[in-house]
């Protein structure tokens, strides 16, 4: 009797230790499945149309005295005098707006329809890190004061994220919804049951709101949004969309990095600080300034010379002039000794005027020859002519350089090297 009482007694604690373990690993892969959700579809993104193009949409008006990049309408209801807009301000009520109005209103109903991948524990974002897919709560979400959500888009641009409140959206003072891993915010959508409000005070805001009712952005507020109320107003207080980053891209030649990056437009503009890791810790490497305020495309550069081997990451720190600041990027390179194969790359940027980068690699020592051709095969310039040791190779084209005068169009770029021959397409448009 003592010998099956001793043996049911331990029998009973390996049962519970291994319940226990059962249990801990059930919910580690709870937590392990909505923190690094493996396996979500990545959503389409929600269909726009000709709401895409507003900056600012309300039906019942737009108050405030900022700039906004992009479209401003409102379907019934006056726009501010003081709005401003790198688009059309439209005339209240025109056809435009309420083709708008009507593609916001199948856009929420398209994004209420989407099948959740997650729920949203207590409605709280803060600390939050997600991956693309659809991530719901019931009722109100809230992204407390001093807090970072994070979205990583995991090296995939293309990634979509769709984040639905029940009812309220609220994103208090101090806190940041940070892009990472690639993600852009034009794929960030915010389905709103109700109102929308972005506290000012340092807050740093990304991605599209679709709101059924209203939307209210403070003053003190970095945001890189649309702002699209389908019954209510839209309250303005601080500028939407301040910088539009629309291409980030990280090159090498031999041992140093080349970044290029360019913006669509530009609001309050200081400048952009280039940040550095090859661990955990980013580092400051440069400063490039800002233009300002512009509704043109720009274009920028830095080189980051003299590179031990190894891999780099870089990162983008868009600061406004009143000190505000939000995070770009990022883009990785590797540096080698030597390139282990022959190989030229796609030019960039591209379209490009006046100028393009055009890079390539030699895993020995060469004879080089690049050179640019018109659509007839005219040699349009010579680039590179001679011999050049084996390593990663940056070279400038620049269409206003010499006496060439191009017009619009396509041209080709072709690389030799010995046996080696690769014939890429550029285009020129001004």
């Amino acid at each position: 009797m003592e010998n099956f009482t001793k043996t049911a007694i331990a029998l009973s604690n390996r049962s519970a230790r291994l319940f226990g373990v059962i249990a801990t690993v059930a919910m580690l892969i709870s937590t392990y499945a909505f923190a690094h959700p493996v396996g979500y579809s990545n959503p389409a993104p929600v269909p726009l149309l000709t709401a895409g193009t507003f900056g600012a949409l309300a039906y019942s008006g737009i108050t405030g005295s900022v700039n906004v990049s992009g479209d401003v309408g409102s379907s019934t209801a006056s726009i501010g005098t003081g709005i401003t807009a790198t688009g059309t301000k439209h005339i209240v009520g025109d056809s435009q707006t309420l083709q708008a109005q009507t593609d916001l209103t199948a856009a929420l109903s398209n994004a209420l329809g989407r099948t959740s991948d997650a729920t949203i524990t207590a409605g709280t974002l803060g600390g939050l890190t997600l991956f693309h897919g659809v991530y719901s709560y019931g009722s109100a979400l809230d992204l407390a004061s001093n807090n970072t959500l994070t979205l990583d888009a995991q090296g995939d641009p293309a990634a979509v994220f769709i984040i639905e409140a029940g009812s309220a959206l609220t994103i208090n003072t101090g806190s940041t919804v940070s892009l990472i891993g690639g993600a852009v915010w034009s794929n960030v959508f915010w389905y709103v049951g109700t109102s929308a409000t972005i506290h000012g005070a340092s807050s740093n805001f990304n991605g599209i709101i679709l709101a059924v009712s209203s939307i209210t952005l403070e003053s003190g507020s970095t945001t890189t949004a649309r702002l699209l109320a389908n019954t209510g107003a839209v309250t303005l207080a601080s500028p939407v969309l301040p910088v539009e980053l629309v291409a980030f891209s990280a090159t090498t030649n031999r041992a140093d990095a080349i970044l290029h990056w360019s913006t669509a437009t530009e609001i309050d503009n200081h400048g952009f600080e280039v940040e550095r890791r090859q661990t955990a810790t980013w580092q400051d490497v440069a400063f490039v300034a800002g233009t300002g305020t512009s509704n043109s495309p720009k274009s920028y550069s830095y080189t980051d010379n003299n590179l031990a081997a190894g891999s780099y990451t870089y990162r983008l720190k868009q600061i406004d002039n009143n000190g505000a600041f939000l995070y770009y990027g990022s883009a990785a390179v590797e540096i080698k000794t030597a390139p282990e194969t022959f190989a030229l790359s796609q030019n960039y940027p591209n379209p490009f005027n006046p100028s393009t980068m055009i890079s390539y690699q030699l895993p020995v020592n060469s004879q080089v020859s690049l050179k640019v051709y018109d659509v007839l095969g005219n040699e349009i310039a010579s680039l590179v002519n001679g011999r050049q040791e084996a390593g990663s190779y940056a070279v400038s084209f620049n269409t206003n350089e010499g006496t060439r005068n191009l017009s619009s169009g396509v041209y080709f770029y072709r690389l030799e090297t010995g046996s080696f021959v690769s014939i890429k397409k550029l285009i020129l448009m001004k």
